[in-house]
C-alpha cells in the first residue's frame, strides 16, 4: 500500500532510532539466560565458584537496569512516530475532505466518513505503533534467540520448534477471517456513527414526532449487530492466541522431557538446559504476541485501505483543479441553452436561455421543485455544469478557479448553517479580517440590529450547535450579514428572507436598494411580493423558463406569474381579515 510506505520514510529517522533501540534492547534480554548458564554453572563442583556466581549476579542486575532504559527509549521512538503519522494523516484526510465536491457528501454519509477519520486512523495508529514495534520486537528475538538455542543444543532446538508448521498453517487460516470480519465490524461502527449523528442533529425532530422509543430500538438494532460481528472477530482473534499459546506450551513439554534426557545423558548441563528453557520462555511471550499482532495488522490494513479510498477521491470539478485568482468579475451572467441533472440522473433543468447584465436584479419565483434553487447553486462551482452553457464575463465557469468563482459569489440559503461561535464570528466566516465596525454594518442592514437586545452579549454572544439557541429569522438574517460582509459581486438570495415577516423582509430588502444596484442580485422566493422590484422576473416550470420579462410585462400576459401572483394576493387578504 503506498500509504504505508510514504509515512515510514516520512517517520524513517523515529523508526531507525527505535529499530536500533529494540537491538539493543533484545541483545541485552538475550544475553541474561547466557549468565546465568554460567552462574548456575559456576555453583556446579568444579565450577568457577559463588564469587564468580556473584558477580553474574551483579552483572545481570545491571543489564536489567539498561534493559529497562533501552527498552522504554524504543517505545518512545516507535510508539512516537506512530502518533506524528496519525497526527499528518489526520490533518491530510481533513484537508482532502475539504476539496471534495457536494457530490461527493451526497453520495456519503456523515456517520461514515467520522468513522474512517476517528476509528479508522486509530487502527492506523496501532498498527504503526504497537503493530510495528512488536512485529521488529518479534522478528529479533526468533532470530537471535534460536541461533542461541541451537548453539547449546541444535538437537533440542529442532525439537521445540516442531509444532511451529503447524502453528503457520492456523495462523494463516485464522487471518483471512480475521480479515474479513474487522473489516465488517468497522463497516457496522460507521452505521452506528452515522445513526447517531443523525438523531443528535435531529433531535428535536425526534422529539416533536415522539420518536425517542423507535430512535432507541433502531440503534439497538446497530448496536446489536456491532456486538455480533466483534464477538465473531474476537472468537478469530482468540482462536489464533490460545493456538499460539498451546504451541508454546508443547514446545515447552517437548523441551523438558527431551532435554532431561539430555542432562542424564551428558549431553547438556543443567545452567544450559535452565538457559535453553529461559531462551524459551522468552520466545513464548511473542509467541502469544503473534496473534494481537496479527489482528492489529490484519484490522490496521483494513482501516488504511478505507482511508485510502477517500484520499482517492478527487473533485469532478474542472474548477478545483485551477490556480489563482482568475479575472476580476463583473457580475454578468449567460445561460445558454443550460440543461443538468443530478448524478443519480433526475434531470432537473432543461434548456435554460437567460442573460443577467452586470448589476442587475434577476427575481426567479417558480413551484416547488421547478429548478429554481439548482439553478442558482450552479453559479456557486458546487455543481458541474457541462462546458458552453454557463458564463460569467463571458467566460466559461469551467475555465475559472472554482475557489476564485466563491469568493466572488455569495449565497444565502433557506436552509443556514450557523458554527458553534458567536454571532460575529459566524458573520464574518468569510471574511476574518473584517473590522469591527464592517461586521456592524452587515448586521444592521440585515436588521439584526432589532435583536441586540435579545442577544446577551449582542453580536459576541455565542451561537448552539448549528445556531440552534436563535430562531428560523435571525438565523437567516446572520448568513445574509455573512454574504454582505463578503462584498460580493454576485448575491443569491435563495428564499433567504422565508422566515422573517413581512416587514422586516420589506426593511431588509429597502436596506439592500443601495447594495444591490452595484452588485449582481438573484432573488429567489416563493413570495411574488419579493421580486416584484427586480429588474427582470423569469419563471421556472418544470426545470424550463416558462416565461420572463419585468412585472409589467408578466402581469399583462396573465400567465403563470399572473397567476401565482393573484393567489398570494388572495391569500394575504384572507389573512388580514
Amino acid at each position: 500500500m503506498p500509504l504505508i510506505g510514504r509515512y515510514l520514510r516520512a517517520r524513517r529517522r523515529e523508526f531507525a532510532i527505535g529499530f536500533v533501540l529494540l537491538l539493543i534492547t533484545n541483545g541485552l534480554a538475550l544475553v541474561v539466560p547466557w549468565l546465568l548458564k554460567q552462574a548456575i554453572e559456576a555453583l556446579q563442583p568444579g565450577g568457577a565458584g559463588p564469587r564468580h556466581a556473584a558477580m553474574l549476579a551483579a552483572a545481570i542486575a545491571g543489564l536489567a537496569a539498561v534493559l529497562a532504559a533501552t527498552r522504554t527509549a524504543s517505545r518512545l521512538h516507535v510508539l512516537g512516530a506512530s502518533r506524528h503519522i496519525v497526527a499528518d494523516l489526520r490533518d491530510r484526510l481533513f484537508e482532502h475532505l475539504q476539496s471534495l465536491p457536494a457530490s461527493f457528501y451526497a453520495r456519503r454519509r456523515t456517520g461514515e466518513i467520522m468513522s474512517r477519520a476517528v476509528n479508522d486512523l486509530m487502527l492506523v495508529r496501532s498498527l504503526f505503533g504497537p503493530g510495528v514495534l512488536n512485529l521488529i520486537n518479534v522478528a529479533i528475538l526468533y532470530t537471535a534467540g534460536l541461533a542461541m538455542m541451537a548453539l547449546i543444543d541444535p538437537t533440542l532446538t529442532l525439537a521445540a520448534i516442531l509444532p511451529y508448521p503447524f502453528l503457520l498453517f492456523g495462523v494463516g487460516h485464522a487471518s483471512r477471517a480475521i480479515h474479513q470480519r474487522s473489516n465488517a465490524a468497522q463497516e457496522a461502527l460507521a452505521d452506528i456513527s452515522n445513526r447517531a449523528q443523525e438523531n443528535l442533529s435531529g433531535i428535536h425532530q425526534v422529539k416533536a414526532y415522539v420518536r425517542e422509543a423507535a430512535e432507541i430500538e433502531s440503534f439497538g438494532r446497530l448496536n446489536d449487530e456491532y456486538r455480533v460481528r466483534n464477538l465473531a472477530l474476537a472468537r478469530s482473534r482468540g482462536l489464533v492466541v490460545t493456538l499460539m499459546g498451546g504451541l508454546g506450551a508443547a514446545s515447552t513439554i517437548i523441551v523438558v522431557w527431551l532435554g532431561g534426557r539430555h542432562v542424564v545423558e551428558g549431553r547438556l548441563t543443567i545452567g544450559g538446559l535452565v538457559a535453553f528453557t529461559s531462551y524459551l520462555a522468552i520466545l513464548t511471550g511473542p509467541t502469544i504476541m503473534m496473534g494481537w499482532v496479527l489482528g492489529v495488522f490484519q484490522r490496521g490494513l483494513g482501516a488504511i485501505r478505507r482511508v485510502e479510498e477517500i484520499l482517492a477521491q478527487t473533485s469532478d470539478l474542472p474548477g478545483d483543479a485551477l490556480p489563482g485568482l482568475g479575472p476580476d468579475l463583473g457580475g454578468r451572467v449567460a445561460l445558454r441553452r443550460l440543461s443538468f441533472a443530478y448524478p443519480d440522473g433526475r434531470p432537473v433543468l432543461k434548456d435554460v436561455d437567460l442573460e443577467v447584465p452586470a448589476g442587475s436584479t434577476v427575481g426567479i419565483v417558480g413551484r416547488v421543485g421547478s429548478g429554481k434553487s439548482t439553478l442558482v447553486q450552479l453559479l456557486g462551482a458546487v455543481h458541474r455544469v457541462p462546458r458552453g452553457m454557463l458564463y460569467l464575463d463571458g467566460h466559461d465557469l469551467n475555465d475559472l478557479p472554482a475557489a476564485a468563482v466563491r469568493s466572488r459569489v455569495a449565497m444565502v440559503p433557506q436552509e443556514t448553517f450557523l458554527f458553534s461561535r458567536s454571532i460575529a464570528e459566524n458573520i464574518a466566516l468569510g471574511r476574518p479580517d473584517a473590522s469591527r465596525e464592517e461586521i456592524d454594518a452587515a448586521a444592521r442592514i440585515a436588521q439584526l440590529d432589532r435583536d441586540l437586545a435579545a442577544f446577551p452579549e449582542g453580536l459576541d454572544t455565542r451561537v448552539g450547535e448549528r445556531g440552534v439557541t436563535l430562531s428560523g429569522g435571525q438565523r437567516q438574517r446572520v448568513a445574509l450579514a455573512r454574504a454582505l460582509l463578503m462584498d460580493p459581486r454576485i448575491l443569491v438570495l435563495d428564499d433567504a428572507l422565508s422566515s422573517v415577516d413581512a416587514d422586516t423582509e420589506e426593511a431588509i430588502l429597502r436596506g439592500l436598494g443601495g447594495f444591490m444596484r452595484r452588485r449582481t442580485t438573484f432573488l429567489i422566493s416563493h413570495r411574488v411580493s419579493t421580486v416584484l422590484a427586480a429588474d427582470q422576473i423569469v419563471v421556472l416550470d418544470g426545470g424550463r423558463v416558462a416565461e420572463s420579462g419585468t412585472v409589467t410585462d408578466l402581469l399583462a400576459r396573465g400567465g403563470l406569474f399572473a397567476d401565482l401572483h393573484h393567489r398570494q394576493q388572495l391569500e394575504h387578504e384572507m389573512e388580514t381579515l
